[in-house]
């Protein structure tokens, strides 16, 4: 609730001083032409940025949920190398807006695939040595694990669909017409 608040009195404060200290001569800035124009505009665009960094919810995503296990770089190897499922590892950052919309994603494709495919995820700035290791070089990064090797690598947001195929290729399911994207 705090940063909520800071965001919006911040991008107020921004708005109303730009619209104290600017000089809009030319009419093209009706938002900004006073100061209380360019507070309201300021807070809304502070809030904006609240919604769009994931409004402040990054101590959940280092929780685990009822599907995707939260793990260390201590607990890696054991979850990991000895599992006798498929792994998928979720290699994500609290502050990272596209890690926070793929979260309920690999959630519910977890749920799916529950028994079949194990779901993991790792926190990059918690875990550097592990992403090192993996070569990690942007968040969301998806790896798939088999026997306790990479597979597969997702890079980025992807859809539903997409990472269903991959997950259905990954425990042998895919059919002819699923494998082909």
């Amino acid at each position: 609730m705090l940063s909520l608040i800071l965001s919006v009195v911040a991008g107020g404060g921004i708005g109303a001083a730009l619209g104290h200290f600017g000089k809009c001569t030319s009419g093209a800035c009706p938002l900004t032409s006073t100061w209380w124009r360019g507070a309201l505009y300021g807070a809304g665009l502070g809030l904006a940025f609240f919604v769009m960094s994931g409004g402040g919810s990054s101590t959940a995503m280092n929780q685990s949920t009822q599907n995707v296990k939260h793990i260390t770089e201590d607990g890696f190897a054991a979850e990991v190398a000895r599992a006798a499922v498929p792994v998928v590892v979720d290699f994500y950052a609290t502050w990272c807006g596209p890690c926070k919309a793929l979260a309920p994603v690999v959630e519910e494709l977890a749920g799916r695939f529950a028994g079949r495919v194990k779901f993991l995820k790792v926190n990059v700035d918690e875990a550097p040595a592990l992403a090192q290791r993996f070569e990690i070089q942007g968040v969301p990064t998806l790896l798939f694990f088999r026997d306790g090797k990479v597979v597969d690598t997702q890079v980025g947001l992807a859809s539903a669909g997409t990472l269903q195929t991959r997950l259905e290729l990954l425990v042998g399911t895919a059919t002819a017409s699923t494998a082909v994207h």
